[in-house]
């Protein structure tokens, strides 16, 4: 269950990957720790994106994984365009990261005030192939394993010379497959308007989104989920902490320790692994001892499919009605 063969490479990785979002935030030090944790734990695989860290995220990959390439897959994504790269932007991000560790709550301020600085949409010819050549310099590599549509919203635009320059560049030897990395409805929507550009979709699922349902009777290549954790699960955590009683029950039931957060994380990648069969699931971890606890909690399980099955029926009964009711 824990391993798969990229296809066209050959290469047999683990299942669970490393998402780069947050390298940028934590500095290069901390972030090529991070990057060394995941890949000494197992980790094979690395997704960034040109937009993370305002064009910062590729370039702390490109420096880890520049001695390893031949051992790791590596997917990026284009079509959010970051802000020119210049001292000012630098000095900027620098102190707005020490803000944010003095005044968590300034975070969301300063994410609406950089959203208006990046452009969205880029999915141009001509912006995929500046965007990959810039991503290919940044990552210090002469190709890339997946390169994704990043957020990309299907519309009746023709995406024919879009898919003949992809797929130049998969004969050239510059990128394996490409694909789509968006929301599940737009992944479906694609799917049926521009299949040819879907050879490789990402999406979110989760025990509590289960989005991944939603491509049962649909086969592309390959399929690779994000956000098993994130918010997912932290209300998972917050309702056991809020409800000893439900949490002490799972326990019980599961004979796993619901009240302890390592655990509640393990079951919920190892139930992302098992509703992805054949495919990648990714998560992000900014604490090293996090991310290696995360990563042996699915290549050396300590729990059966069948706790794992049976995880999956308690958070449907006990959880799944009350998130729907709040986002419904």
């Amino acid at each position: 269950m824990s391993r798969i063969v990229v296809p066209g490479s050959g290469l047999p990785i683990p299942r669970i990957g490393f998402g780069c979002s947050s390298l940028a935030g934590v500095g290069k030090k901390k972030a090529l720790e991070l990057l060394g944790t995941a890949f000494d734990a197992g980790v094979r695989h690395f997704d960034v994106a040109r937009f993370y860290g305002y064009g910062e995220a590729e370039a702390l990959l490109g420096a880890f994984a520049r001695t390893r390439r031949a051992e790791v897959t590596i997917t990026t994504k284009f079509g959010i365009e970051p802000p020119p790269r210049s001292n000012v932007l630098h000095y900027a991000m620098r102190a707005g990261r020490r803000l944010v560790r003095l005044v968590p709550a300034a975070r969301g301020i300063l994410l609406r005030r950089a959203q208006t600085l990046i452009k969205r949409g880029r999915f141009s010819v001509e912006d995929a192939r500046v965007s990959l050549e810039t991503s290919l310099r940044e990552l210090g590599t002469d190709y890339v394993d997946f390169f994704l549509l990043h957020e990309y919203e299907p519309s009746d635009a023709s995406m024919e010379g879009l898919v003949r320059f992809l797929s130049n560049r998969v004969k050239a030897g510059v990128i394996r497959y490409f694909g789509v990395g968006t929301g599940i409805e737009n992944v479906l929507r694609a799917l049926q308007v521009n299949p040819d550009l879907c050879d490789v979709v990402q999406f979110e699922n989760s025990v509590l989104s289960r989005t991944r349902e939603k491509l049962q009777d649909i086969r592309p290549l390959m399929v690779v989920n994000h956000g098993s954790l994130g918010a997912s699960y932290r209300s998972v955590v917050a309702s056991l902490k809020t409800h000893r009683e439900l949490a002490a029950d799972w326990s019980s039931q599961l004979g796993v320790d619901c009240s302890n957060d390592q655990a509640i994380s393990g079951l919920m990648l190892n139930y992302a692994v098992r509703a992805n069969p054949n495919g990648l699931v990714l998560f992000s971890c900014r604490d090293t001892s996090r991310t290696k606890q995360n990563v042996r909690a699915v290549l050396e399980p300590k729990i059966s499919s069948a706790q794992i099955e049976l995880f999956g029926r308690l958070v449907e009964r006990g959880l799944m009605p009350a998130v729907q009711t709040a986002h419904g």
